[in-house]
């Protein structure tokens, strides 16, 4: 929660600001997954000789994917959490081309009016899917929900994949700060722009849970 935050998150003067977009676009190109990107033309490519419309389809939810990478390599600010989920929609879709049923997608969207940094939740759900799920079981569900709290908007995702030890896991994203995994990048978009907190919740064979908290303070 964010009582348990440190007074300085997301206070930024505007020079460390600057830093931070500057660090980050370099980081969005660095974790865009040539795996999902190459596999995915590949599909297109295939869907156009054997399902014009199935490839339609493709081309479709994939310039909308790319369009708010773009979008956060000309960083200008925060966007709508129901602009991310549209986002995380063209993901899902493209997914699915790949994984069909082996990947239950389920929305519980209970608040999307407002405001965080770009690809603060896609990274989780591709996370879900490539190491929660892909890596360990043939079948899986990811949930991903979001509600309004008095202080707070509150967005979970979660999946029953093989999970993780979070004592170490957690101890080691704290302190890497910005670099390293997908899992890292959020937790420092969350902190040090929305002034928010990122908690993790994770048991070996049942699944992880990830939390973020977004102060309305903020908004």
């Amino acid at each position: 929660m964010i009582n348990g935050m440190k007074a300085d998150k997301g206070h930024v003067c505007s020079e460390d600001l600057e830093r931070i977009k500057e660090q980050e676009r370099q980081r969005i190109v660095r974790s865009l997954d040539p795996h999902f990107l190459f596999n995915t033309l590949g599909a297109i490519r295939i869907a156009t000789k054997t399902n014009a419309d199935l490839a339609y389809d493709m081309i479709y939810d994939f310039s909308k994917y790319l369009r708010i990478v773009i979008r956060m390599l000309t960083y200008k600010g925060d966007i709508l959490f129901k602009e991310e989920t549209a986002h995380i929609i063209s993901y899902i879709n493209l997914e699915k081309i790949r994984f069909g049923d082996n990947i239950i997608f389920q929305m519980d969207i209970r608040a999307q009016n407002f405001m965080l940094p770009p690809l603060s939740i896609q990274p989780l759900v591709e996370n879900a899917v490539r190491h929660g799920l892909k890596n360990g079981k043939l079948k899986g569900v990811i949930t991903i929900r979001s509600y309004q709290a008095p202080s707070e908007y509150v967005v979970q995702v979660e999946d029953d994949g093989i999970g993780f030890e979070t004592g170490s896991d957690m101890g080691r994203l704290a302190d890497d700060g910005a670099e390293g995994s997908g899992l890292q990048r959020v937790r420092y978009l969350i902190e040090k722009m929305a002034g928010g907190s990122m908690d993790i919740k994770s048991f070996i064979g049942i699944g992880t849970i990830v939390t973020l908290h977004i102060p309305k303070t903020k908004q």
